[in-house]
């Protein structure tokens, strides 16, 4: 990447309020990942509730919440104070991830399409795995369909957003499904299960908190006039 593209990035996206807002952010980011490396190394995994992967309720997961929460108010924010109401897909999907984070709907889907589906170990991968994955592609074509409905109503600069959001929820997807699969898999060996926590979790937290600052500069946005946008990236490298 070159000085033209980070100068695009900067004067595409310049919003301070913003940009001060994901630096917080990722700051915590970062604490709560080095926290949990140093307890697990050096404290054999206590106290629990500051770890990444903690059972129940911990502050790394409360934070997740929040943001869940924050990026909720602003879509809200763009639909009703805005008008924008072709942003409702997301705030439909953010609901879900809260939901099913909050509740691990997605693993407790998964055991129970094995049950009814009697599925079995195919190829390597775990009976419960592959439940996983039908939920995954089953609630994966509902929300893409709907979401299809209000992407095909939007202007041309609704629809490159459209695109960056999905770019940055594609990166949180990758590590909340495509890595979390991966650990489920390989759950039990050892030292690798931990290595892919922190990779899972870490990426999670930091894909979800450039959502909260993509999400806060639409709300700061002032006019539909903006020339770049994250899908266009490679475009602005030729």
């Amino acid at each position: 990447m070159n000085n033209r593209f980070f100068l695009t990035l900067k004067s595409s996206f310049n919003q301070r309020p913003a940009t001060r807002l994901l630096k917080l952010l990722l700051l915590i980011d970062v604490l709560f990942v080095l926290v949990h490396f140093f307890i697990v190394l050096f404290w054999n995994s206590e106290p629990k509730a500051f770890l990444l992967d903690a059972n129940g309720l911990g502050y790394p997961e409360l934070f997740q919440y929040v943001k869940y929460l924050i990026v909720m108010a602003l879509t809200a924010n763009l639909m009703f104070r805005k008008k924008e109401n072709l942003y409702l897909p997301f705030l439909v999907l953010f609901f879900l991830l809260l939901v099913d984070d909050a509740y691990q709907l997605h693993h407790k889907a998964s055991w129970f399409l094995v049950h009814l589906l009697d599925l079995k170990n195919v190829s390597g991968l775990r009976a419960v795995v592959l439940g996983q994955l039908i939920y995954i592609v089953f609630m994966g074509i509902l929300v893409s369909g709907f979401s299809s409905l209000f992407y095909l109503k939007g202007s041309a600069h609704f629809r490159k957003t459209f695109i960056d959001i999905f770019m940055l929820i594609s990166v949180f997807l990758f590590f909340g499904i495509g890595v979390d699969i991966l650990h489920n898999q390989l759950e039990e060996v050892y030292l690798v299960s931990d290595i892919l926590v922190l990779i899972e979790e870490g990426g999670e937290m930091i894909a979800l908190s450039l959502l909260v600052w993509y999400f806060y500069f639409l709300v700061l946005e002032s006019n539909g006039d903006r020339k770049f946008y994250l899908g266009t990236i490679f475009q602005v490298e030729r």
